[in-house]
C-alpha cells in the first residue's frame, strides 16, 4: 500500500474544516490531563497529541481488558497472542511494544523482568480515566516514552460515598465480578477495588485440543488525606495475580502444538508521595517513592524483577506581565533487579541489578492563546552511557476560529534491558553488555477543531529510531546488538467526536502509517487503523446502546517456521453492550464480542476468538 502523506492531510483537513466553520463553539469544561506536564494541566495547554478515555465511555463500551479499549485510539495497534491472557502487545506510531511508558495511579508498571508492561492481564473494571499522549516524551518521564505514554487511573473523582459492584457471566466458560468502594470530601478521598476474571478459553493453537483458559484476582487501593492546609498524603497500592494457559511449539517447526503450559504472575506495587505548595500557590513540591516486584512461573523456571524508584520535584510559579511561567526541577534515582532460577545447576541461573539517576527540568510558559513548553532530561546509568533527552512544544489556541495549533519535537529513550544485557539461555543467547540505548528523534503537527456539535483533529508526525537492539542470528550463540541503520516512523492521525443527537453521541478516529526499517515494512505495524464508538440512551436514562468498530489493517509477521515473511489478512472486530436500568440503583445489561464472527491473526500462527456474548448485573449506591 503506498500513499502520499501531504495529500491524505490535505483532503480530510478541507472536508474538517467544511464542517466546523458552519458552527457556533459551545463552552465546555475543560479537562485536566495528569501526564501533560510534570504538574498536571489543562488540555488547552498540552503541546502533545493526547487521548482521554473517561470512566463512562469504558462503561458503555463495555471492554473488558484495557488492551482493547485502547483500540479506539489513534495510531494505536493491539497484538494478542490467542485467547484472554495470551500475551498482549501495543504498538503506537510504530513503535516497539517495549517502547511505550505505562503508569497506573503514579507507578511506573512494567515488568522489571521483561521490560514491557502485562497488558494481558489488564482489566478495565475500576479504572476512572486513561491518558494516552503519544510521541517521544523521555524528557519528561524517562526511559520507555518512545511511542508515548499510558497513564491509567483509579482515583475517584466525584464527591460522596460510592459503592459499585458487577457480576457477569457468559461465552467460553467466563465469569467475572468486581466491587469498588470510595468516600470523597473535599480533598480526603479513599477507595478500594477486588475483582476477579475467570474463562475458560479455547484452544489457541486451532488443533482442536485442550482449551487456554486464563484466571486474574486483583486488588487496589487509594488515599489522599490532607495533613493541613498546605500538605497532603498520597498512597497507592495494587497486588495481582494471573495464570494462563498456552501452547508452546515442542518440535521446533514453528507452529505451536497442544501442551499443558501455563504462565503464573504475581504483581506488587505500591506508591507513597507528599505534596505541598506554598499560600499564595507560588512554589509547588512532591516527594515520593514506590516499589513494584514481578514474578513469573513458567514451568521449571522463576524470574522475578524488582524495581524501586525514589525521587522529588518542586516547582516555581511566577507572572511577568501578561505571561505566567512554571519551572519544574527534578531528581530521581531507579534501582533494579533481576533474577532467573531454572533448578538447582542450570546455567540460566543469575541475578542482576541495574541502577540510574536523573536530573530533568521542564518549563512551561502561558500568555493567553499561547502555551510553550521545554524539558530536558539527564540520566546516570550504570551500566552503560549516560543518556539525554530534550523535548520543545507550543500550542496555539485561535479563539476566533474555536482552534488549537500544536507542534513538538522530542527525544525518546529505551535502556537495554535484562535479556540484552545478560542473556537468558546461555547455550543459545548471551548478553551484550556494550549495548548502548536506542534514541529516538521525533516532530508532531496538528490542528484541533472545537465547534457545536464536537471536535475534530488531525496529526502528522515523523520519526526517526537510531540504535535499535535487534537479536543478532548469524552468530553462535546469538547475541543483542545495536543496529547501524535507522528505523523510519510517520503517519497521519484524524479523530473526531460528534454529538448527533441529544441521546447520540459518536466517536471514531483513523491512522495511516509507515513504519520500515532498512526501507522494509516492520512486522505488526498495520498501514491502516480505523476506529467508531456510538452511543445511544434514551431520554429517561433508563436504557442504553453502544457500538464500537475496530478495523485493523493487513500487516506483515513472521512465519517462525520458515523465517520468511507473512501478510495477515486485514479485520474488523464489533461489539456491542445494551443496558436497561432497573429501579434507582440497578442494571442489567447484554454485551458481544467480535459479532461479526470474524476469523483473523492478531499474530501468526495464533488463533482467534469468535463470537461471544455475556450478561451480567450492575449496582450503583
Amino acid at each position: 500500500m503506498k500513499f502520499n502523506f501531504l495529500s491524505l492531510a490535505i483532503i480530510p483537513a478541507s472536508l474538517f474544516s467544511t464542517l466546523v466553520f458552519a458552527n457556533e463553539v459551545e463552552e465546555l469544561e475543560e479537562q485536566i490531563v495528569v501526564i501533560g506536564s510534570r504538574m498536571p494541566i489543562p488540555v488547552s495547554q498540552i503541546t502533545s497529541t493526547v487521548t482521554i478515555i473517561d470512566e463512562e465511555e469504558l462503561l458503555a463500551r463495555g471492554d473488558e481488558f484495557v488492551a482493547d479499549a485502547l483500540r479506539r485510539v489513534p495510531s494505536l495497534a493491539v497484538n494478542r497472542s490467542g485467547p484472554a491472557g495470551g500475551l498482549t502487545q501495543v504498538r503506537v506510531r510504530g513503535s516497539e511494544a517495549n517502547q511505550v511508558l505505562v503508569f497506573i495511579d503514579g507507578m511506573e508498571a512494567s515488568d522489571p523482568f521483561s521490560g514491557s508492561f502485562g497488558f494481558s492481564s489488564a482489566i478495565s473494571a475500576g479504572i476512572t480515566k486513561i491518558e494516552v499522549m503519544r510521541g517521544e516524551q523521555s524528557a519528561l518521564w524517562g526511559t520507555d516514552a518512545i511511542g508515548g505514554v499510558i497513564n491509567i487511573l483509579t482515583e475517584p473523582v466525584k464527591q460522596g460515598d460510592q459503592l459499585k459492584v458487577k457480576m457477569e457471566a457468559g461465552s467460553l466458560d467466563s465469569y467475572s465480578g468486581s466491587i469498588y468502594v470510595s468516600s470523597v470530601k473535599d480533598e480526603r478521598k479513599i477507595w478500594l477495588q477486588a475483582s476477579g476474571l475467570q474463562t475458560a478459553g479455547y484452544d489457541v493453537s486451532g488443533n482442536s485440543g485442550e482449551r487456554d483458559g486464563f484466571n486474574q484476582r486483583q486488588v487496589f487501593a487509594g488515599l489522599n488525606l490532607p495533613l493541613n492546609q498546605n500538605w497532603t498524603a498520597q498512597f497507592r497500592a495494587r497486588t495481582q495475580n494471573a495464570k494462563s494457559d498456552f501452547d508452546s511449539d515442542t518440535d521446533f517447526d514453528g507452529r505451536l502444538n497442544d501442551t499443558d503450559s501455563q504462565l503464573d504472575n504475581d504483581l506488587s506495587m505500591a506508591r507513597l508521595a507528599i505534596k505541598g505548595e506554598s499560600f499564595d500557590g507560588g512554589w509547588l513540591s512532591e516527594i515520593y517513592a514506590s516499589s513494584l516486584s514481578s514474578r513469573t512461573i513458567s514451568g521449571n523456571s522463576t524470574s522475578t524483577g524488582t524495581r524501586t524508584r525514589v525521587g522529588g520535584q518542586t516547582s516555581v510559579v511566577w507572572e511577568s506581565g501578561k505571561v505566567s511561567h512554571r519551572l519544574t526541577g527534578v531528581l530521581e534515582g531507579r534501582f533494579e533487579t533481576y533474577q532467573n532460577h531454572a533448578g538447582a545447576g542450570a546455567l540460566q541461573n543469575q541475578q542482576q541489578q541495574a541502577n540510574s539517576y536523573a536530573i530533568a527540568g521542564d518549563y512551561l510558559a502561558n500568555s493567553g492563546p499561547l502555551t510553550v513548553s521545554l524539558s530536558a532530561r539527564h540520566e546516570f546509568n550504570d551500566l552503560f552511557d549516560d543518556t539525554n533527552a530534550l523535548r520543545a512544544g507550543l500550542a496555539w489556541n485561535f479563539e476566533e476560529l474555536n482552534g488549537k495549533f500544536l507542534g513538538s519535537a522530542g527525544q525518546g529513550i529505551k535502556n537495554p534491558g535484562f535479556f540484552e544485557l545478560y542473556g537468558f539461555f546461555p547455550a543459545f543467547f548471551v548478553g551484550n553488555p556494550n549495548l548502548q540505548a536506542e534514541t529516538s528523534t521525533g516532530y508532531e503537527l496538528g490542528w484541533q477543531q472545537s465547534f457545536a456539535k464536537g471536535t475534530a483533529s488531525i496529526t502528522l508526525f515523523t520519526a526517526e529510531l537510531n540504535n535499535e537492539i535487534y537479536t543478532d542470528f548469524g552468530v553462535f550463540p546469538a547475541t543483542a546488538r545495536n543496529r547501524t541503520s535507522a528505523s523510519t516512523r510517520q503517519g497521519v492521525e484524524l479523530s473526531g467526536e460528534l454529538q448527533l443527537t441529544s441521546s447520540i453521541f459518536a466517536s471514531g478516529s483513523m491512522s495511516f502509517l509507515s513504519a520500515k526499517e532498512n526501507n522494509i515494512p516492520e512486522i505488526r505495524r498495520p498501514e491502516f487503523l480505523a476506529s467508531l464508538s456510538v452511543f445511544w440512551r434514551d431520554a429517561s436514562e433508563n436504557w442504553q446502546l453502544s457500538l464500537g468498530v475496530d478495523h485493523n489493517g493487513s500487516m506483515r509477521d513472521t512465519d517462525f517456521g520458515s523465517f520468511q515473511p507473512v501478510t495477515l489478512a486485514a479485520y474488523t472486530l464489533i461489539r456491542a453492550k445494551a443496558s436497561r436500568k432497573v429501579g434507582d440503583n440497578f442494571s442489567i445489561y447484554l454485551r458481544g464480542e467480535n459479532l461479526g464472527n470474524a476469523n483473523y491473526q492478531e499474530v501468526f500462527g495464533y488463533a482467534s476468538q469468535g463470537r461471544a456474548l455475556y450478561g451480567g448485573l450492575a449496582a450503583q449506591f
